[in-house]
């Protein structure tokens, strides 16, 4: 018994002595800050996105899948034959209709979206698509290359803005010097949003009159936020 206590206190000794030999090789602990930074730009919208779909309810789905393909068809043909628009095809729906949970018929829907930095060229599409196709949502944004660049000046800026607070920090302190321990950059847009447009009945007339939209600005920011470590005082 005696024994086996002797060799329990054995090992322990010899676990505090390796703790205590690794504590002593941990480098010094600074006193550690968190904040945050952050730099924001407003920016011209110079892309305008629209979002137009067909949709046809009845009672005989086959028909009305055909019919929706053949106006989405029509329309992704028309958008091509403008270089200047990008058009891509988004969810094709068909769900049923209840009345008194039973199935009283169909409703098919697809729709497409339109991009483009000519804004009257897509403004001039949408018109002519308005012929067989409903407006879901129009908006303008930030085209992906003019955002990079904006977000690029940004993180620069904001990255300073950290440095310098550090800086104030440590000095304020009375400390001669930090180093970062962790740093986050988070980038964020705030798009305007998209107009939700009613559907409309189609004139008879063959053109129905393009949209006015203005372009506005959206603001883009870049937000950094870390830990320094203030060095200790010797």
């Amino acid at each position: 018994m005696f024994k086996k206590a002797f060799q329990a206190v054995a090992l322990l000794l010899v676990f505090f002595n390796a703790t205590s030999a690794i504590a002593h090789d941990v480098a010094p602990t600074y006193d550690r800050v968190n904040f945050r930074v952050s730099a924001s730009q407003d920016v011209e919208n110079d892309t305008l996105v629209a979002v137009m779909y067909q949709e046809r309810s009845g009672q005989q789905p086959t028909a009305m899948a055909d019919e929706v393909n053949r106006t989405i068809a029509w329309a992704v043909e028309l958008a091509k034959k403008n270089s200047a628009v990008k058009v891509q095809t988004l969810n094709y729906r068909q769900n049923p209709l209840y009345k008194n949970q039973t199935v009283t018929g169909w409703k098919v829907r697809q729709s497409i979206r339109l991009e483009s930095i000519d804004a009257a060229a897509l403004s001039t599409l949408i018109g002519e698509l308005q012929k067989r196709l409903s407006v879901a949502s129009l908006r303008y944004t930030v085209s992906p290359d003019v955002r990079e660049q904006i977000e690029d000046v940004l993180i620069a800026r904001a990255l300073d803005r950290f440095r310098q607070r550090g800086e104030l920090i440590s000095t304020e302190l009375g400390r001669a010097n930090y180093r970062i321990v962790n740093l986050d950059v988070v980038t964020s847009g705030r798009s305007p949003e998209p107009v939700r447009m009613r559907a409309v009945a189609m004139a008879e007339s063959s053109r129905v009159a393009a949209p006015t939209l203005e372009a506005g600005v959206q603001s883009i920011t870049v937000q950094v936020s870390g830990s320094i470590e203030l060095e200790i005082e010797r």
